[in-house]
């Protein structure tokens, strides 16, 4: 399908000519006229503070109105934002800062936490206002690598553009009222705060804390919301617990971050049955979403929900491990092509997923052909959780091992302690200082010895299965 998009993502959103509120959070609201002006404002201080082009900006802030703020400070002084959430472990808000590069930061008021060796702007700062300047890049987040460290995905201002003009094209019906439930540290935060304000809609933040779900319902009652993105998992709990019932003005409701289950189709459909529903896929390397399946009743029926078909713009190859197209039904890796590829020096994106095409040209997803896990909207490489634990004094060597409960997946921890035994309440507080909380395994096991393959490498494969063993199943 093809894609109208401008060439930089400030051309859906200035000038600021929308009135009434812009962007809602619990301590306050921005129309749209301040948040042109403390915006612009910001761009200002930053140009002035020595903000070269394209350059990285940290924005330090919970989920907030005022991340929105910094955020478009930073495009509008033609710089790069790196999001930061001020509610993440503080070692990784650091580790991020410092990778970064970056020497200057836009920071929400009234923070307790300081990132070091950065020059900051205060996210309310007063001052004069001057033009907006336009850089080739818009932002980056990071992801979990295969080194075990976080990386970076540096996306293009034009690649946001796309992004947000495929939402655009794609949606039937525009955004009056959207939901944030996403930290600004991922990447689908992305999703709801361009597209709504390209639409002159109101952005609603019921809490910063993504998973509060009673500020969700909440809001959702408060604001008449039109439309809500979540991760299935949490959009199920939030069913669960009589989200319906203070949601009936929703419009269009998306999961994406995790696989769909069907169970979940047939929840939503009893409780909104007038609510469209919509399962994205899409990596970060992708900016947030590359296909798009709108559900039906009859999903409820399938052993999977499909991830559908490739949105406006995008294109999608389904290959070998040679390279080879594959014939329908089979199986292979996923490349993606596109204007909403990432500074990557290559025209395809290999995603590590292993996709089919069905009869009706729709993907549908099979899982990862490495050792990433997508977990609670963010990919998580499990060497990243091995190393966090490896680095725990009292732990010799470690392992993680997934396995699934009730069609959601578990990770369970493997060590081998350095002197007989290892500590559980000090190893687990050692995660979540160092990891974001989906990724902290739901169990540690203590192993005098890890099962290896014949080249001393972990086997994985009996890893997985030794997870299965110390998870209790549920019928």
């Amino acid at each position: 399908m093809p894609l109208h998009a401008p060439p930089h993502i400030l051309d859906l959103i200035e000038p600021f000519q929308a009135q009434g509120t812009a962007v809602v959070d619990g301590e306050g609201s921005l129309g749209y006229a301040e948040l042109d002006e403390r915006s612009a404002v910001i761009a200002t201080a930053l140009r002035a503070a020595g903000v070269e082009p394209d350059s990285p900006v940290v924005v330090h802030a919970r989920l907030s109105r005022w991340a929105v703020v910094g955020m478009l400070g930073v495009l509008r002084a033609g710089a790069r934002y790196v999001p930061v959430d001020a509610g993440f472990p503080v070692a990784r808000q650091r580790y991020i800062a410092e990778a970064s590069g970056a020497r200057f930061s836009v920071s929400e008021p009234g923070l307790g936490i300081r990132l070091d060796n950065l020059r900051t702007v205060q996210a309310d700062a007063e001052g004069f206002r001057g033009e907006t300047v336009r850089g080739t890049l818009a932002y980056t987040c990071f992801t979990s690598g295969s080194t075990g460290r976080p990386k970076g995905v540096t996306i293009s201002a034009s690649a946001l553009a796309a992004s947000t003009a495929a939402r655009l094209e794609y949606y039937p019906t525009p955004v009056s009222t959207f939901l944030l439930c996403s930290s600004i540290s991922f990447d689908s935060s992305v999703a709801g705060i361009y597209w709504t304000l390209a639409c002159g809609g109101r952005l609603v933040i019921p809490s910063d804390r993504p998973a509060d779900l009673l500020a969700v319902g909440r809001a959702a009652q408060e604001y008449r919301a039109s439309h809500l993105l979540m991760l299935p998992s949490l959009y199920d709990i939030a069913l669960r617990g009589g989200l319906a019932e203070r949601a009936g003005a929703l419009s269009t409701v998306i999961v994406a971050g995790e696989a769909c289950p069907p169970d979940l189709v047939q929840r939503h459909f009893d409780a909104l049955p007038r609510t469209r529903l919509y399962n994205e896929y899409g990596p970060t390397e992708c900016t947030v979403w590359s296909a798009v399946h709108e559900c039906t009743r009859a999903d409820a029926d399938l052993s999977d929900v499909p991830i559908g078909r490739a949105v406006p713009g995008t294109r999608l190859y389904v290959r070998s491990a040679d390279g080879a197209a594959v014939p329908t039904g089979e199986p292979g890796e996923l490349h993606i092509g596109g204007p909403g590829l990432a500074e990557l020096g290559s025209d395809l994106y290999r995603t590590g997923d292993i996709v089919s095409v069905t009869a009706e040209a729709e993907l549908r997803f099979h899982g990862r052909a490495d050792h990433q896990l997508k977990l609670g909207g963010m990919r998580v490489d499990r060497s990243e959780i091995e190393q966090a634990l490896r680095t725990h004094p009292d732990v010799e060597a470690a392992a993680v091992g997934v396995c699934s409960v009730q069609g959601r997946k578990k990770l369970v921890g493997f060590v081998s302690p350095t002197n007989g035994e290892v500590d559980q309440r000090t190893l687990r507080a050692h995660l979540i200082e160092r990891l974001p909380a989906v990724a902290v395994p739901s169990r540690i096991v203590p192993l005098s010895r890890l099962p290896v393959l014949p080249n001393g490498k972990l086997d994985h494969g009996a890893i997985d299965q030794l997870a299965y063993d110390a998870m209790p199943q549920k019928n």
